[in-house]
């Protein structure tokens, strides 16, 4: 196999008879504005006409990437076939089909699918959305284990259903802060602590050589800038990978990787390119942009009767007040998810929560919100960590679409996603809900 490293979690994976094209993040920024692309996609448009096939991990906008997609020839989207995760709703595949691809293919949790005669392909859900994808050809398994935040026993799941594993796609650095107000001592063990999770994957998949990528990019806002101070460079991941004796490849943008001749491929030459990036290019900062508090607060009226038709009252109890403090407006504001009460309690009372009005409007606004912002690093939280973590649970089901009232959550859909996700999904769960803590 060879495998071209486009941007961020974008490789295009030539197979012994076909060709993958994963996440492509190639315009725009992602996350609510809060991620830019560090370094630029390297990316011809003749390599459309190789891909036959598109897989997309999650719908997070660094690899469900709106601005991309909808850019794609016409052409492309008709003759390509998007693999995707089976999932309990439809609304992704309803939406690629909105931007013109004309062939689907839903593949199910930890299922091995022969899409050529000598290429095949499995997909592993892991956590609340994310997925790995593994290529089987010309003798050489490659795992792309993305986002995921696989552990020990997901590990031991790869091997059990793959085998020998040769090449490992992981991600080196941080996508996101859980917001507490002490991230001068915090981020650095994250970081740390990603560098020692790659390791331990490459150990538990006993995997030949890692290739270390999904983390190129930027906090490009006023109020996420902090991040960009303790993220993980290539160099240290090369440096780690060293120090634990265990086989990593760096890829710079446009650069490739051949699984038949690994001897041709030299670290030192991309080290030095991501090394001038690092010391040579500036990263621009901007400014969120104002949101009154009227259009805040009408987006979370607007959430809470959303929430009320979907989710029984005893779960939506949990949604207490929460006091949070708008730096650029100046103010503080008391609002409960639950009843949609709103009041001001001007600058100088006490909160729970830091956000820029930009990001709180855009919490309520979209479903996705309170995640995106989340993964953007755009809250800090110095209270009441327990009710911010029940607006992240309760609004990532809803953005799941898996709704807790009676009439929705009991649906053959449903009933389909659970058994599949059986596999390895209660380790999951429990492996997500200790790092919520």
């Amino acid at each position: 196999m060879n495998i071209k490293f486009i941007s961020h979690a974008s490789v295009l994976i030539e197979a012994e008879d076909c060709v993958i094209l994963t996440d492509p993040w190639y315009k725009g920024t992602a996350f609510n504005d809060a991620w830019k692309l560090f370094p630029e996609p390297v990316w011809d448009e003749s390599l459309f006409d190789l891909a036959d096939y598109l897989w997309i991990s999650h719908e997070h906008p660094d690899h469900f990437s709106i601005a991309t997609l909808k850019a794609m020839p016409q052409s492309f989207k008709e003759r390509v076939t998007v693999l995707f995760q089976k999932n309990n709703t439809d609304k992704m595949p309803d939406a690629l089909k909105k931007f013109g691809f004309k062939n689907i293919k839903l593949l199910k949790n930890r299922a091995v699918y022969a899409i050529t005669p000598k290429t095949k392909v499995y997909v592993s859900q892991i956590g609340e959305m994310d997925s790995s994808l593994a290529v089987i050809s010309e003798g050489c398994t490659l795992l792309n284990v993305n986002d995921c935040e696989a552990n020990k026993v997901d590990c031991k799941n790869f091997r059990k259903d793959l085998g020998k594993i040769d090449i490992l796609l992981n991600q080196f650095s941080m996508a996101g802060y859980n917001g507490y107000f002490d991230y001068e001592s915090r981020l650095p063990v994250i970081a740390k602590g990603i560098l020692k999770n790659m390791a331990d994957n490459h150990r538990d998949t006993d995997a030949g050589i890692t290739i270390a990528f999904a983390s190129n990019i930027y906090f490009c806002t006023e109020d996420n800038k902090y991040m960009n101070d303790f993220g993980n460079t290539p160099t240290d991941v090369h440096e780690h990978f060293l120090g634990e004796k265990l086989a990593l490849v760096t890829l710079y943008p446009g650069d490739a990787f051949d699984t038949m001749h690994p001897e041709l491929h030299h670290n030192e030459d991309d080290l030095r390119k991501y090394e001038e990036l690092y010391a040579n290019t500036a990263k621009v900062i901007d400014t969120p942009q104002l949101v009154d508090l009227g259009k805040i607060e009408a987006a979370l009226k607007k959430r809470c009767i959303q929430l009320s038709e979907k989710f029984p009252k005893w779960i939506l109890k949990k949604l207490r007040p929460v006091r949070v403090r708008i730096p650029d407006i100046n103010n503080v504001v008391e609002l409960c998810l639950y009843t949609g009460n709103f009041k001001v309690l001007g600058p100088d009372a006490d909160y729970n929560l830091s956000i820029y009005s930009q990001p709180l409007f855009y919490c309520f606004e979209t479903t996705w919100g309170i995640q995106t912002m989340g993964v953007g690093a755009r809250f800090r939280i110095k209270s009441n960590m327990a009710i911010w973590k029940w607006y992240r649970i309760i609004t990532s089901l809803n953005n799941a679409e898996m709704y807790l009232k009676f009439k929705y959550l009991f649906t053959i859909g449903n009933f389909n996603f659970v058994r599949d996700r059986m596999k390895g999904g209660v380790n999951q769960l429990f492996y997500q809900l200790r790092r919520m803590e």
